[in-house]
């Protein structure tokens, strides 16, 4: 006889499925130094230079004027030069070397492949292709260095006091790591497999997709899955 595959529970809520085009990292974001090119770094040591020499010609104006005499009047001009472009030239230097910017982990444009539908006991293929986005002026995007793919199982469960409960189980685990399939584009990919257990047949199937694998963040996607029957 054929075997025959049951619905799932009527009794079950509709899985929560989230799948957004675009994610952003809600961990603490990290900071790097500015990557500067060789043509930054001489302009701004030429701009450095410039401050610097002002500074100093106010200075030495200032050396002038203790001559006294008609001289003082060089004060008029190096106590303004020598203030303004000393403060000017320390401004720079401390700028330069607190200049950081910050680090956004995000994807864009995702889409998760997940084949036409899952059978227990038979590997499951996922495959989420991304985009990183282009990095606005001050920012780097990058994308997660890899990504945590969970299968959960829905089903009610019946207690010895005639209730019924909501449980999710996690019934396999794995972590793909990111792939450069061109630039600016990734791919993760991984394979998942359940073992059989009671009330498979109305139990209901997802996939979460998540930044640490530890649970602690929210899953950037969720994806419900079509259960197929047995071969």
């Amino acid at each position: 006889m054929p075997q025959q595959h049951r619905l799932p529970d009527p009794a079950l809520p509709p899985a929560d499925e989230r799948l957004p085009a675009s994610w952003t990292s809600a961990m603490p974001q990290a900071t790097e130094r500015m990557q500067r090119t060789a043509a930054d770094r001489i302009a701004w040591l030429v701009a450095l230079a410039v401050l610097v020499f002002m500074a100093v010609f106010g200075f030495q104006a200032m050396r002038w004027s203790l001559a006294g005499g008609w001289q003082w009047l060089w004060m008029l001009v190096g106590l303004p030069f020598f203030g303004v472009f000393s403060v000017l030239s320390v401004l720079a230097v401390v700028t330069r070397l607190r200049e950081r910017r910050r680090v956004r982990v995000t994807l864009e444009n995702m889409s998760l492949e997940r084949g036409e539908g899952f059978r227990v006991s038979e590997p499951l293929e996922l495959r989420l292709r991304a985009t990183v986005p282009v990095a606005p002026e001050g920012e780097r995007t990058a994308a997660p260095e890899h990504i945590a793919m969970r299968l959960v199982r829905r089903f009610m469960l019946d207690a010895a006091d005639g209730t019924r409960s909501l449980v999710e189980e996690c019934c396999d685990e794995a972590i793909a790591p990111r792939e450069d399939a061109r630039a600016g584009r990734v791919v993760y990919a991984c394979e998942l497999r359940a073992k059989p257990a009671n009330g498979d047949e109305a139990a209901q199937w997802s996939v979460e997709l998540r930044e640490a694998a530890d649970g602690a963040s929210e899953p950037l996607l969720v994806a419900a899955l079509r259960r197929l029957p047995p071969r």
